[in-house]
């Protein structure tokens, strides 16, 4: 038997989905949950024959079938307020609601789909607000995720220079020196900030095209930027050769290109040398003259420590990253106090154990660990864009939104490209009761920052959303959210508030029975929220009076 339902063709025996003829990829566990409900689509389901027919008796959490249950949705464009596919009644289960055939397995009508009919569907589904979003999870955020998204259309050009750096390949024959193409990379985009009125791609959308062979022009066409710099990183003892090219995207000519041979002491004058040559290529100016990052002044074994800790902190993707990092980076600063970058680094380790239970690193003076490695960073270096917008991040947690607010302000003057600075802002912005402000900051920090954790990024834009009295606009970000990050307790919950402000009752009511089921913990209430999430501005009580509404009890 094979089923049949709008664009979709699903074989339970080959587990095989079909979308306008586009296979549509099926984790196991997704696929027997889609078959169980297809085979009983003529009445509601509850959540315990489902855990039992997946499971198989196995003791497992509602949030783990609400996970599979989204996961359904996520394949078949379907989402928790269209409910086109499957619907969610409270309290009582599941149906598979879709007008379906069945057909014999050797039907020829089975391969008679409509791909116009499925490009309409997808269309409808990811429609949103043009622009949505904001940066880095912060608030809870899973810090080892590997999420990354392209973004849905095509940047227009910035009116001034523009350009990505791509990560620098390791031709050193050595994958154990993988770290030290990626810290040459990440100094060069941090430079390139030099270039007066210049636009710079952020390091981790740039690091989302490691190891891939990309097509110069629709990378341009995708990141809205003009010029690419890529190169490649050759390290043998304490020798360097180092080959970049600077690439322009619309037309595909080389711009400038050079190799430098230099001693390892020496890298750091090819990092202002290359600046140096593309400023000049793109008829602009240098901001100043020396560079802005703290060049090592005493052990160059220390330097290196700091060097790999802080690689492993460009896209962590365990625990184990964190742990690596923080035991690298305290041999950095054991080997030499005075390493500015080895302390910001430390003070984004602490940040996410305070936001993220790591085990070994997260201590209940996490919050404070962080904010104290990162003012210890920027007394030793003033020009640590870095460390300022971790203080700043640090400040607006512990109530100090102004100070915060100064804080990212300066490290936006220090390095206009960081969007961390612009992601800081925004949260300071909204703990001070201005979410219009937040939301220009948010969008600036998505410009800068395409393609990583735009789950988290649609999560906070959702939030300023519904602090602005922006619902509709709220729905369509925080949907976004939870199309990427099903699992996520805030973005479910502010979309059952965003629902319930908009009247949209019966939906509130079953987002807020999946929300409590993700929720922080099983004592969840309007009491406990109000207390962990009162730093973010008065615009909160708005997320509370929608969670009240929608019937989350008060204590």
């Amino acid at each position: 038997m094979i089923y049949r339902f709008e664009s979709f063709v699903f074989d339970p025996n080959a587990a095989r989905l079909l979308d306008a003829g586009q296979p549509v990829t099926l984790e196991p566990q997704v696929s027997r949950l889609l078959i169980y409900l297809l085979e009983n689509r003529d009445r509601i389901v509850s959540k315990e024959e489902l855990i039992d027919e997946i499971w198989q008796g196995r003791i497992v959490s509602d949030a783990a079938l609400n996970t599979r249950i989204r996961a359904v949705r996520r394949a078949l464009g379907d989402d928790r307020s269209q409910q086109r596919f499957l619907r969610t009644y409270p309290k009582r289960g599941f149906q598979f609601v879709a007008k379906t055939e069945c057909l014999e397995a050797d039907d020829d009508a089975t391969l008679d789909t409509t791909p116009h009919e499925s490009a309409l569907r997808r269309l409808r589904f990811w429609m949103g607000p043009a622009l949505l979003v904001l940066v880095l999870g912060i608030l809870g955020a899973v810090w080892w995720s590997d999420e990354s998204e392209t973004t849905a259309t095509w940047l227009p050009l910035p009116a001034k220079p523009s350009i990505v750096v791509l990560p620098f390949d390791n031709l050193s024959g050595d994958p154990e020196q993988e770290y030290f193409a990626d810290a040459f990379t990440e100094d060069l985009i941090t430079d390139l900030s030099r270039i007066r009125g210049a636009f710079v791609i952020a390091r981790r959308t740039s690091f989302t095209f490691k190891d891939k062979v990309v097509d110069v022009k629709n990378l341009v066409d995708e990141l809205g930027v003009r010029y690419v710099l890529e190169g490649s990183v050759r390290r043998s003892g304490d020798q360097v050769r180092i080959n970049a090219q600077l690439i322009d995207g619309q037309t595909r000519r080389h711009v400038w290109s050079d190799r430098y041979d230099r001693a390892l002491t020496d890298v750091f004058s090819v990092q202002i040398n290359v600046t140096g040559q593309i400023a000049a290529a793109l008829k602009a100016e240098l901001r100043e003259a020396e560079s802005l990052r703290q060049r090592p002044k005493a052990s160059l074994k220390a330097w290196d420590y700091a060097l790999r800790g802080n690689v492993l902190l460009f896209n962590p993707k365990s625990a184990e990253d964190f742990q690596e990092a923080k035991a690298l980076l305290d041999k950095a600063v054991e080997l030499d106090p005075e390493i500015a970058s080895a302390w910001s680094g430390l003070a984004f380790v602490h940040f996410a154990a305070s936001t993220s239970r790591i085990p070994g690193i997260s201590v209940p003076n996490s919050k404070d660990l962080s904010l104290e490695a990162a003012q210890r960073a920027i007394s030793l270096d003033p020009k640590d864009a870095e460390g300022y917008w971790m203080t700043g991040v640090g400040y607006a947690r512990n109530g100090k939104p102004e100070r915060g607010l100064a804080s990212c302000n300066t490290a936006m003057v220090i390095n206009p490209n960081n969007d961390c600075a612009y992601v800081c802002a925004g949260l300071a912005n909204m703990a001070l009761g201005k979410p219009a402000e937040a939301l220009a900051h948010f969008q600036q920090a998505l410009r800068l920052n395409p393609r990583f954790r735009p789950s988290t990024k649609y999560k906070y834009m959702g939030l300023a959303y519904v602090h602005n009295s922006q619902d509709d606009e709220a729905i369509s970000a925080l949907n976004r959210a939870i199309a990427g990050s099903p699992d996520d307790p805030m973005a479910n919950l502010a979309l059952t508030s965003a629902l319930a402000l908009t009247g949209r009752m019966e939906e509130a009511h079953v987002a807020l029975e999946e929300s409590m089921a993700l929720a922080y913990s099983d004592r969840t209430t309007i009491k406990t929220l109000s207390a962990s999430h009162s730093w973010l501005g008065p615009g909160f009580e708005r997320v509370l009076d929608g969670l009240r509404l929608a019937g989350m009890p008060e204590q």
